[in-house]
């Protein structure tokens, strides 16, 4: 067979596949742009387990009569118009293939009106017909999907029972009833009520909505979490050490406003109950996450369940850390270094008034340092080496080893691609120097290409700096008289964040590594705490 064009039908059948995977897809896609209209109130009805009917009506701003066409055509959306853009969605929609996708294996059935249009209309598509008639109805929209699936019978074959698919439904309802507490949301199955849920605005009422739906148990053990950290907000509550459930589905989180399903954030939240939970149960939480849209990327999977970070490590790390320290677990900090336990007296020490060293000496061999990594706080760690105790500034050795690692690195630097490309605005430069700062900066990591209106897309960042402030970096850059790589690289190092407190144990073994290679003695963020040293400090010189 040769190659030709799929029929519009049949391309729009094929797209519909990644994103409506059941009816719960369609109920999902639909509540999202319920949301993204402004609603406050959204009524659904499900007939059939939603294989029959999916009516979702709401009361937001409504569609233009003329885009009513516009609506269910591939790739049409108001929530983006270029590129750049995508590098910071708000919206929970944006794609413009929810509605086209729909329509594609659906009855399809829109009413809407705007407050400002005198009177509605009513938008009937079936087999790539459109019918458009005046309809006489109050503010918002009310989608209605009938007959799922009806022309792919392939597709229809694999659904589940009515109960099934009806469960499925209820429990990602149910999800998003907590990603929208301001919305009042009502579910009918059957022409039955199932669940009504009033607008949650107050923090007791908001607790209360979350007892509803993640139960009384829940919400009677739980935790409220409220922490913030460079420019990351984390608030919800997490299950107690003494709840636990035989299912691992209650593990709600949102990211600014977004049902997600993240083994991330999934990852940095069970790596914090594993030791206190028996084995084979599970944690709950209603965890939200407030980020910069610009550190993650939403558009990497059909269904958006999905995303990407471009700092997962500071994620992880920050999600695992505030956790433990709300249901006061050890810190990440010590229990990462699980090859280094806190070091332990043989025996209590005794207080002699004899200070002589052969005595410091043995006092010093009273304490087991197989742990020869001590964080002491943000700033400062204690460390061993050759069985003496040092003083370490961990900023300034941050710094020291990267310029350290950056000399001794070879050409080009490794590079991680971005999944959201980083626009930066540049000064006016000639073709050579745009072509000899494009080289410089490949040969550390990062790729560029220049876009229009003096500005540069950023595609690829170096691994070795994961916490590379890159704006901060490239406006620095081009504002050099001449470019060098010499320069490059001490601009790297100053833009470098220095103060991500989360240190894996690979990084504490290369800090160590470092410290053990030099020559300590001219080195300022570095002191030996010999007992003239310690004496000094509580006793005064």
């Amino acid at each position: 067979m040769r190659i030709q064009q799929l029929p519009t039908e049949v391309a729009n059948q094929i797209a519909a596949g990644e994103v409506i995977e059941r009816p719960a897809s369609v109920v999902k896609e639909l509540l999202e742009n319920a949301l993204d209209a402004g609603a406050d109130m959204i009524h659904i009805d499900i007939g059939f387990g939603g294989l029959n009917q999916i009516k979702i009506s709401d009361n937001g701003i409504g569609i233009v009569a003329d885009d009513l066409p516009l609506a269910i055509a591939p790739h049409a959306t108001s929530k983006i118009t270029t590129i750049a853009d995508l590098a910071a969605i708000e919206s929970l929609g944006f794609r413009g293939e929810a509605l086209a996708s729909i329509a594609s294996v659906s009855k399809l059935t829109i009413s809407s009106k705007p407050a400002m249009q005198e009177h509605g209309m009513l938008l009937e598509y079936q087999n790539q017909h459109i019918k458009l008639l005046p309809f006489p109805r109050v503010k918002g929209t009310t989608v209605e999907v009938c007959d799922l699936f009806y022309n792919a019978p392939v597709r229809k074959k694999f659904l589940k029972t009515e109960q099934t698919e009806f469960q499925a439904i209820d429990t990602l309802v149910r999800r998003f009833a907590l990603s929208a507490p301001h919305i009042t949301i009502k579910l009918n199955h059957n022409g039955k009520p199932v669940l009504t849920l009033p607008a949650a605005t107050e923090a007791i009422t908001k607790q209360a909505r979350i007892g509803r739906l993640l139960g009384k148990q829940f919400i009677e053990q739980a935790h409220y979490i409220d922490a913030e950290y460079k420019g990351l907000k984390l608030y919800g509550w997490i299950s107690g050490t003494q709840y636990q459930r035989s299912q691992n589905d209650k593990l709600w989180v949102y990211i600014n406003g977004r049902m997600v399903k993240d083994k991330l954030i999934n990852h940095a939240i069970k790596q914090v109950y594993e030791a206190i939970l028996h084995p084979g149960r599970h944690p709950a939480c209603a965890l939200y996450l407030i980020i910069d849209p610009q550190e993650i990327d939403v558009n990497v999977h059909p269904t958006k369940h999905e995303v990407r970070f471009q700092q997962p490590r500071l994620i992880h790390d920050f999600i695992n850390t505030q956790l433990r320290h709300v249901l006061n677990l050890p810190n990440q900090a010590t229990s990462r270094l699980k090859a280094w336990p806190p070091a332990p007296l043989k025996e209590p020490l005794q207080i002699r008034e004899n200070t002589n060293s052969s005595f410091w000496q043995n006092q010093q061999n009273q304490y087991n340092t197989s742990s020869p990594w001590i964080p002491l706080n943000q700033r400062f760690t204690l460390v061993y080496l050759a069985q003496k105790p040092y003083l370490v500034d961990l900023r300034v050795l941050q710094q020291h080893w990267l310029v350290h690692s950056l000399k001794k690195a070879s050409l080009p630097l490794a590079a991680r691609a971005l999944l959201v490309p980083i626009y930066v605005d540049i000064p006016e430069l000639t073709f050579t120097e745009l072509q000899l700062a494009r080289d410089l900066l490949a040969n550390a990591g990062i790729d560029i290409h220049l876009a229009k209106n003096q500005k540069i897309i950023v595609h690829s960042l170096p691994q070795l700096l994961p916490n590379l402030n890159i704006k901060g970096f490239l406006n620095s850059f081009f504002a050099l008289p001449h470019f060098n790589l010499e320069r490059l690289f001490a601009l790297l190092t100053e833009n470098d964040s220095q103060e991500d407190i989360f240190l894996t144990e690979e990084q504490c073994l290369d800090y160590i590594s470092h410290l053990e290679a030099l020559s300590l003695a001219g080195e300022k963020f570095i002191k030996h705490l010999s007992e003239e040293i310690c004496q000094d400090l509580l006793y005064g010189s």
